[in-house]
């Protein structure tokens, strides 16, 4: 059973393998190198933790990820690693051909998706793990033999045998029922997710992200406490929050030209919002990051 816990560029570069530019890519990491990065995903990412621990967030909620813990990330996700311990091992595979982006997007599954939406983690019993790490052995072994379009479309059949293989274990787990309603509303999320990276530059109102969904601002609140367990403007802070983070953590960006970039005129109320929000300077967070 399935328990649940709480711009690149145009050139794809793995986060866990950074000198593999392939399609897609498999392996082992400690994470080391990420912590307290974010995490950008174009396509899919999957990861398996197989030894340790670590502490994190997901779609802007905490996760707990151990031996057994499946963390399934997509397009518009966002993922960071605060913490994690010594012995921390995780198995990866990285999908980053567009195709795979369209793949996603056309699973068109409410059950699947909704589930994922208030749970951004899974955690397998040892049934379950072991079929699943089984899962990975067959990705790297298909990565490892094949390539070029070959490789891509069992790569495709493997992950599509995947997500059936969760949705029908949710589906069994949670009467259907419960799904019945979700046809439109399981949506929201991830296309507020995607208005957030084209527009959180310039746009910070919930009112404005409410228009571009065609929805009241009342109506998204609910959503978001009912599929994400927070309110619409807390997203939007965390959204804010997460490019301060980028441009600190990977440019040498001033913390005038940031504010810029952001579109707020007055820095030191940005310096203070970033210090609620973390609690620490903008500074003190580039320096534990360099």
């Amino acid at each position: 059973m399935w328990h649940t816990d709480l711009p690149i560029g145009t050139k794809h570069m793995s986060f866990f393998s950074p000198n593999n530019n392939l399609p897609t890519v498999c392996g082992t990491t400690d994470i080391n190198g990420l912590l307290r990065k974010v995490v950008h995903v174009t396509g899919c990412t999957l990861l398996l933790c197989t030894e340790g621990y670590a502490i994190g967030t997901s779609h802007f909620q905490p996760v707990a990820i151990r031996r057994g813990t499946l963390v399934p990330l997509f397009t518009h996700s966002r993922f960071t690693i605060e913490r994690a311990s010594s012995r921390f091992s995780c198995r990866f595979v990285e999908m980053s051909d567009p195709a795979i982006a369209d793949f996603t997007v056309n699973f068109n599954s409410p059950v699947f998706w909704d589930f994922l939406y208030q749970h951004p983690i899974l955690t397998l019993e040892n049934p379950e793990w072991r079929l699943v790490n089984e899962w990975f052995g067959r990705m790297e072994w298909i990565t490892d033999t094949f390539d070029g379009e070959i490789c891509q479309q069992m790569v495709y059949g493997e992950l599509h045998n995947l997500f059936i293989a969760i949705e029908q274990r949710i589906a069994q787990l949670f009467p259907p029922e419960e799904h019945d309603e979700k046809s439109a509303v399981w949506s929201i999320p991830d296309r507020l997710n995607a208005l957030l990276d084209e527009h959180i530059h310039h746009e910070r109102s919930v009112r404005f992200y409410a228009s571009e969904l065609c929805i009241s601002p009342d109506y998204l609140n609910k959503v978001c406490h009912r599929l994400m367990k927070t309110s619409t403007k807390a997203l939007i802070n965390e959204a804010v929050v997460y490019e301060l983070k980028r441009y600190l953590a990977e440019t040498d960006l001033t913390v005038e030209q940031i504010a810029a970039r952001m579109n707020y005129d007055n820095v030191s109320y940005l310096c203070r919002f970033f210090r609620n929000a973390t609690g620490q300077s903008m500074l003190e967070f580039r320096r534990k990051q360099r």
